[in-house]
């Protein structure tokens, strides 16, 4: 008798055990999910935060490398840009330098070592294309511009390789180089396209 009785009673006992069991593992998955859920959420959006600061970055200096280029153009040292006076160009290029100065700090705050590294890198390269422009190296080094934008090139690739490296970017990276003006590659498309008519000829 008394074992019925405590089969009947040990009975619902195990049933209400696992209903209480299965309902802390149950929330104790949900729990587990929420959590994976938010730290993708944060990921995803830290991930986004990152690109649009390095992006804001890359078109400061760009924007900072252009007017410089500009400015050289027409005291003789680039054949590239178009002109723009000294005077006139100067207030466009410290707007510039002023923007990729706040850029910079919101990268600081956000990239790790090695890309920080590689920003200061280019902002030491687009500070000398910025100090030709400026005048306060030799208007005459038409080498020692080339040289300056040869150094940008490199260093905003490496720029791109760390960056797109940190945020995950699948895929090869095409580098950047200094290409010729569009008067170059007409002049030499022409040369070719007279040469070959005279040949035929």
């Amino acid at each position: 008798m008394r074992l019925e009785v405590s089969l009947s009673v040990a009975g619902p006992l195990i049933a209400l055990a696992g209903v209480v069991v299965g309902a802390v593992l149950s929330y104790a998955f949900a729990l587990l999910g929420e959590s994976r859920r938010e730290r993708w959420a944060l990921g995803r959006e830290w991930r986004e935060r990152r690109l649009r600061a390095y992006g804001d970055f890359l078109a400061d200096v760009k924007r900072m490398r252009s007017v410089a280029a500009r400015i050289a153009a027409g005291v003789g040292l680039d054949e590239h840009a178009p002109p723009l006076a000294r005077d006139e160009g100067l207030g466009l290029l410290a707007e510039a330098n002023m923007a990729r100065g706040g850029s910079f700090e919101a990268l600081a705050l956000m990239a790790d070592r090695d890309l920080v590294e590689a920003a200061r890198a280019l902002n030491r390269a687009v500070w000398r294309l910025e100090w030709f422009a400026r005048g306060l190296l030799d208007d005459s080094d038409v080498e020692g511009w080339h040289v300056g934008v040869r150094d940008y090139f490199e260093a905003i690739n490496r720029f791109h390789e760390l960056a797109r490296e940190e945020l995950g970017v699948t895929g090869s990276f095409s580098p950047r180089e200094a290409e010729g003006s569009p008067r170059e590659l007409y002049e030499r498309e022409r040369q070719a396209r007279t040469g070959g008519s005279r040949a035929g000829g």
